[in-house]
């Protein structure tokens, strides 16, 4: 379910997590990181992806994008985000998919959605000793 996985991100801002993640998933995307940055600001700016309790869930649509492309970043010191509940972002899932949303797009949007909603799985998250521990935590959660 997980494209990368990143336990330890070390970010000062929102405008420095969204850079990182379109350099870190331009490459499993085949997108240009400018473009995919651009399209996460412009999301951003129709409404803020922070959904509470820590987590953020920016996302974008692409032509070129047939399978869903998804990283899951933990922040070592939580940032700033704009989230609804004005709490601070640690938690980040970054979902890009194709432009027309298919069947398993919108499986793996609901997916995560889902779990990241359970203040258990978050805790899980937060605990996990590592990226494997990550992985397991989305994997047993389908």
């Amino acid at each position: 379910m997980l494209d990368l996985v990143l336990p330890r991100m070390r970010v000062g801002n929102k405008k420095t997590l969204l850079e990182d993640l379109a350099r870190l998933a331009a490459p499993l995307s085949g997108l240009d990181p400018a473009k995919l940055l651009l399209a996460l600001q412009e999301r951003e700016r129709i409404g803020c992806t922070g959904i509470g309790h820590g987590v953020a869930l920016p996302h974008a649509r692409f032509g070129s994008i047939e399978k869903p492309v998804t990283v899951f970043a933990r922040l070592v010191v939580p940032i700033e985000y704009g989230a609804i509940d004005g709490r601070k972002v640690d938690l980040v899932y970054l979902l890009l998919g194709p432009e027309i949303a298919n069947d398993e797009h919108l499986k793996t949007l609901a997916s995560a959605a889902r779990l990241l909603r359970s203040p258990t799985a978050r805790q899980e998250l937060r605990r996990a000793a590592n990226g494997s521990s990550i992985r397991d935590i989305f994997s047993n959660s389908q």
